[in-house]
């Protein structure tokens, strides 16, 4: 029995009982989009290109690795780029500068675990911001951003956007789902008909079930993309802080495998290609450690008589001062591989004023 996992179970089990909340959240939803199609709701334009990377569901569809991947790539291509992210979980509502040159300049209570990661990992502006137009505006302003990638923005309307890149996970199909708090959804599928373009996550074009989620979104006419996500060698997270990481070997060491991930199956997957997992402890998405689950999660190892403990760069930034206690920890780095086609779609939609539809 894992503690932190109640709250999601019981709504999993209560969900069946809450169509009439999800019906009347899906009409406020669509009343507000059309609201914004009709120009009654205004959508704010900024001097600089905007990418949104967003989704339709709830979590779990590879936002953050996506998102590291896309700084990368327009870094790589000379173009000046920020992120404007609305820190979940953090204190800050801003907007400000919550990172730079992969320096932290707040804690992570402030502004949200994917704020600090995004900064360490792509080591360029990022921007904590709630109200996302006022953070598009300070990235320009402040740091000069040619093209500002709006993390998790598809449902951010207020501010205008030249791509609307979606992303997918097989496994879920958004076509039957609900929308919460009767399923994963934040609002029905007809509005995935506003993005520029799919990219299906985490798997390869041959795997049956994405190729079902593929059939499906053809119908909507836009471009598909693949994004298979692959895995490095694990490094501890006592190097997680440091410029420089020592990547271990593949081996076979008993390990308790744990982290607070939306959808952690593909975490635990990959886990077990370099350890023999004794336990796979899923805490909720976006947990808060703290001395209990510290504790909990010794008492785990002790009694499965593991020898080791893995875990995500995303779960490390909140792990900072139980570093000594989890010793040995390994962390697992993963990271998106996206086929060529979406880096031209993505430099192509850049030139034009439109996104191409």
């Amino acid at each position: 029995m894992v503690m932190a996992m109640s709250f999601e179970k019981l709504w999993q089990k209560i969900s069946p009982w809450l169509g009439p909340l999800g019906r009347a959240y899906s009409f406020l939803i669509c009343t507000r989009n059309m609201a914004y199609e009709r120009g009654l709701l205004k959508s704010h334009e900024v001097p600089a290109k905007v990418i949104s990377v967003g989704n339709l569901s709830l979590g779990g569809e590879g936002k953050t690795p996506l998102v590291i991947w896309l700084a990368e790539f327009l870094k790589t291509h000379g173009i000046k780029a920020a992120i404007v992210t609305r820190g979940y979980r953090g204190r800050i509502k801003g907007p400000v500068l919550a990172g730079n040159h992969g320096k932290v300049l707040f804690p992570t209570e402030d502004i949200g675990d994917e704020a600090v990661l995004l900064s360490l990992k792509t080591k360029i502006p990022v921007i904590v911001a709630r109200d996302r137009v006022a953070g598009a505006h300070l990235a320009i302003e402040k740091t000069g951003a040619e093209v500002v990638i709006l993390d998790d923005g598809f449902q951010h309307l207020r501010l205008q956007r030249d791509l609307d890149l979606v992303l997918m996970a097989p496994g879920r199909d958004p076509f039957k789902e609900k929308v919460f708090p009767a399923g994963y959804l934040r609002e029905p599928w007809p509005a995935l008909k506003r993005a520029s373009a799919f990219i299906i996550t985490k798997s390869l074009p041959e795997h049956l079930e994405a190729q079902k989620l593929a059939e499906k979104l053809k119908n909507l006419g836009k471009p598909i993309f693949w994004s298979p996500f692959e895995s490095e060698n694990p490094y501890k997270l006592k190097d997680f802080w440091q410029g420089e990481k020592k990547a271990i070997k593949k081996g076979r060491e008993k390990a308790i495998a744990f982290c607070g991930l939306a959808r952690p199956e593909m975490f635990f997957k990959t886990a077990e290609k370099f350890f023999s997992l004794a336990q796979k402890i899923p805490f909720e998405d976006h947990v808060k450690y703290d001395q209990a689950k510290i504790n909990y999660l010794l008492a785990q190892k002790e009694r499965a008589s593991a020898s080791v403990f893995v875990t995500t760069e995303k779960d490390a930034v909140k792990l900072k001062k139980f570093v000594q206690a989890l010793e040995p920890c390994y962390l697992l780095p993963i990271e998106a591989k996206p086929e060529e086609a979406l880096e031209r779609f993505i430099l192509e939609g850049l030139k034009n004023n439109e996104a191409p539809r």
